[in-house]
């Protein structure tokens, strides 16, 4: 069955990827879908290349009055907040369905406007793993940024120069500049090592030629906290716990004698109460990447941004899109990842109206 879908332009500040690629919005066209892509100052992606895949092009934010209410908006981060209702089908990343800050304002606006949410979290296969992540590019570019500030000589002259930069070109480009700014040597643990941000932040470290150290589940299972993350340069974590445990880190264990002097926290889910690191409570950003843990053995920088791979934007829109295209060519809502998705809504629904 033929859809239409509208790829919105991203109103988040410094979010230069999208959530569908011109390869892939072809791929829609050819199988019989028709697609609309809003123009974008900020997107690694130039409309021009959209046109020439056979999309039709539109101006920024017209989804929400031009729109037909059969439309599916494709984005990928959080809608504009001034609306007061929210009608068609989104599928984007909410961040709602773990009673997040706001939750239930968002849900109410798609109560009150008749919208629906399928949220790209939660679009899982029979095994409950997400069949559409940006996971890789998170953990690469979460040890990377946790590399980049580990020498604090230099650590004021990298975050200048990164929010210069803003973003990457591609990966090369990437590991040029860190290796500019970090420890020469040095040596790192990534909690949820087998995930593919854990894949991701290994890969990073070692791309870096630093030594690199991996726990995942059996190792976390249980949870902490764990006082041998003490024992490296940096710590990544890239464990989202869907459930409370014992946290992995917390303040008290930090005062003890430690090497330790970054934490990134690529999972970042700092206003959950099943945040596996309960030693910050916002995340940071590219305007002011690092929030400082005092500690009796040396200062700890904690880098918590949610948006990680918009740092490379260009080669995380076309992996993601990868992934997002073959649930769009075969739309289906009754089945599969994107009917899992939607039972969330409905029961998040039902816990606002209770």
């Amino acid at each position: 069955m033929s859809q239409l879908f509208w790829l919105r332009a991203e109103t988040k500040e410094f979010e230069y990827r999208r959530a569908l690629s011109p390869d892939s919005v072809k791929k829609l066209i050819n199988a019989g879908h028709n697609v609309y892509v809003e123009k974008s100052d900020v997107s690694i992606i130039k409309f021009e290349d959209y046109a020439s895949a056979g999309a039709q092009i539109v101006e920024e934010n017209s989804w929400i009055n031009d729109a037909p209410e059969n439309a599916i908006i494709v984005g990928l981060k959080a809608l504009p907040s001034e609306l007061e209702t929210y009608k068609h089908t989104h599928i984007y990343f909410a961040h709602v369905y773990k009673e997040q800050d706001g939750w239930q304002e968002v849900m109410t606006k798609f109560k009150n406007g008749g919208g629906k949410i399928i949220d790209l979290e939660f679009m899982v296969d029979e095994n409950a793993r997400r069949v559409c992540a940006f996971g890789y590019w998170a953990g690469y570019v979460g040890a990377a940024l946790a590399s980049l500030f580990s020498d604090e000589l230099t650590q004021s002259k990298a975050i200048k120069d990164l929010q210069q930069k803003r973003s990457f070109i591609d990966k090369n480009e990437l590991i040029k500049f860190v290796k500019n700014y970090a420890l020469s040597t040095g040596n790192g643990i990534v909690l949820g090592c087998l995930g593919r941000s854990g894949k991701g932040a290994t890969d990073l470290l070692r791309d870096i030629g630093w030594s690199v150290i991996g726990w995942d589940k059996i190792d976390t299972q249980s949870g902490g906290p764990f006082p041998e993350i003490l024992n490296y340069d940096v710590f990544v974590n890239c464990v989202l716990a869907m459930q409370k445990m014992p946290p992995f880190m917390t303040l008290e264990l930090l005062q003890e004698n430690h090497q330790l002097k970054v934490i990134s926290d690529v999972s970042c889910d700092p206003d959950s109460d099943k945040n596996v690191l309960p030693i910050y409570t916002k995340a940071t950003d590219l305007d002011d990447p690092i929030l400082t843990i005092p500690s009796k053995s040396g200062d700890i920088s904690l880098v918590a941004i949610d948006n990680l791979p918009s740092i490379l934007p260009k080669e995380s829109t076309y992996d993601f899109s990868d992934q997002l295209e073959e649930f769009l060519i075969n739309y289906d809502e009754t089945q599969g990842p994107l009917k899992k998705s939607l039972d969330i809504f409905d029961q998040t629904m039902n816990n606002l109206n209770n």
